[in-house]
């Protein structure tokens, strides 16, 4: 596939799907535009798809992501032009960046590169420069490629991409549900290969011994009573998903990963001869405690049972290592005396009395000696090496007062560039002023300066989409829970 094509069809897509959002009366209309688009872009070709995942979502790709910052770009260009980074930084404060990189690039010609070569050359944009590599492109290539390598929002969401796929192909037509029950366990590379010579529904079993999963998410509980339906669970340690394999016959092997899908190692024990999944709580790699289980041989529905159930099953097996398990505690329990008993380092949190929801919530979390309280974002900005930055501030009446700065986890920044992206922002290295988008994020608060009242020691924990302003924390709130 040559870069104009992708370009094109990038291009396409980033317009319909906004038209798709916004205008809910003629939705079904750019629904059939959006798969006309796919279908005559892929021409049912695996290849071609696979390209457009490389191109569109490099964080799916099978190239090393090869980003590079704005300030590379910035020094590259008032290097060659003998002009002042202040001249930059004045001229193009606030607005989107790579369109303004693209004009570089002349409107029509081009070397006629093809996707594979454009994915090539990013790892080569430090060595050739800025002005080589535009030369290389006509303007609306270059609108893709830059926006690639900067790591900007893709056209559409990855899920939604994928779905549009299975209705241009051959293969059957597959629901976004199914899609994201997919993308839990699966590459978007893989989803592809099914979809393309698959004419039924896919059976897509998200449970499997060896197979990595989304694992469920547990929020910040900022009240002094415990919700209903949970069981009260002290987490001593790094919790992760021991998967144990067979293979060959006799022969077990423990691998651990974290809910994110990462392998962290293989087990240096294994509790247990059956293939199965377990939680475990581990240090290091050394499996300490098991403390709940997803699948055990050929059962790989376990997951879908209840807590109480799940707790009953490992407490008939013969392990290697103990079980810990949750104890349920009643709705509007004070639990303020469990977290007195907690150790340094200890946290507490309530798992739901359900069965396991993948990706979903899973229950809450609580840290002795910390607060759960939200902030406003006033600023974002991205250093040399990525890393997401933002300045958090507090209500003291009806006025912002700024507390403090802290750095973003990968999975927090990546919700917040999307937030960003609707609005059609792009964080760069220098600070960006948000306020007006009234971005809350949830902070665990573990000491709080009343002398120069700021935050000490704190972190974010997610960016939570159903706060708005009127639900960031006051000042007084803060020096509150200092004293």
């Amino acid at each position: 596939m040559l870069l104009a094509e992708a370009a094109t069809i990038a291009e396409k897509l980033r317009n319909l799907y906004r038209n798709y959002m916004t205008d809910a009366e003629e939705r079904s209309k750019y629904f059939r535009q959006i798969v006309d688009i796919i279908r005559e872009g892929v021409k049912n070709s695996i290849d071609d798809s696979s390209q457009l995942i490389d191109m569109f979502y490099p964080e799916y790709s099978k190239y090393p992501r090869q980003l590079i910052s704005f300030r590379e770009l910035r020094d590259d260009v008032c290097l060659k032009l003998s002009i002042s980074p202040l001249v930059w930084d004045e001229s193009l404060a606030g607005k989107p960046i790579v369109p303004m990189l693209a004009l570089e690039s002349s409107e029509y010609g081009g070397e006629g590169m093809t996707v594979k070569q454009a994915l090539n050359l990013m790892s080569r944009i430090r060595d050739e420069g800025f002005f080589k590599i535009a030369s290389k492109m006509n303007e609306r290539e270059a609108l893709l490629f830059w926006g690639r390598a900067t790591d900007e929002r893709p056209p559409m969401p990855v899920n939604r991409f994928l779905q549009i796929v299975s209705y241009a192909t051959e293969g059957r037509a597959q629901s976004l549900q199914s899609i994201n029950i997919m993308l839990q366990t699966m590459t978007p590379t893989e989803i592809i290969q099914r979809l393309f010579v698959n004419t039924e529904d896919i059976e897509v079993r998200t449970m499997q011994p060896g197979q990595a999963f989304l694992g469920p998410v547990y929020r910040a509980w900022d009240k002094l009573t415990t919700p209903a339906d949970v069981y009260a669970d002290v987490v001593s340690g790094s919790r992760r998903y021991l998967h144990i394999t067979e293979f060959p016959k006799g022969t077990f092997k423990g691998v651990l990963y974290n809910r994110h899908k990462q392998m962290m190692g293989k087990a240096l024990n294994i509790p247990i001869e059956q293939e199965c999944i377990l939680e475990v709580e581990v240090d290091g790699i050394q499996v300490k405690y098991v403390t709940d289980i997803f699948a055990l041989g050929e059962d790989w529905d376990i997951y879908k049972s209840n807590y109480s159930d799940r707790a009953d099953t490992l407490s008939k097996l013969q392990l290697a290592v103990p079980v810990k398990s949750g104890k349920f505690v009643p709705l509007s329990t004070d639990f303020s005396n469990m977290l007195e008993t907690l150790d340094e380092g200890e946290k507490l949190r309530f798992v739901d009395a359900g069965p396991i929801k993948l990706g979903g919530d899973g229950g809450w979390a609580i840290l002795k000696d910390a607060f759960h309280i939200s902030l406003l974002v006033t600023a974002v900005k991205r250093d040399e090496q990525f890393e997401t930055h933002v300045r958090l501030s507090a209500l003291d009446g009806f006025e912002t007062y700024e507390v403090g700065q802290e750095q973003l986890t990968v999975t927090v920044a990546q919700h917040m560039r999307q937030r960003l992206a609707h609005q059609g922002i792009l964080a760069g290295q220098d600070w960006l002023p948000v306020d007006e988008y009234a971005m809350v994020v949830v902070v665990e608060l573990s000491e709080f300066s009343l002398t120069e009242l700021s935050l000490q020691k704190a972190e974010v924990r997610y960016l939570d989409d159903g706060l708005g302003y009127s639900d960031v924390s006051q000042l007084t709130d803060l020096i509150e829970m200092s004293g």
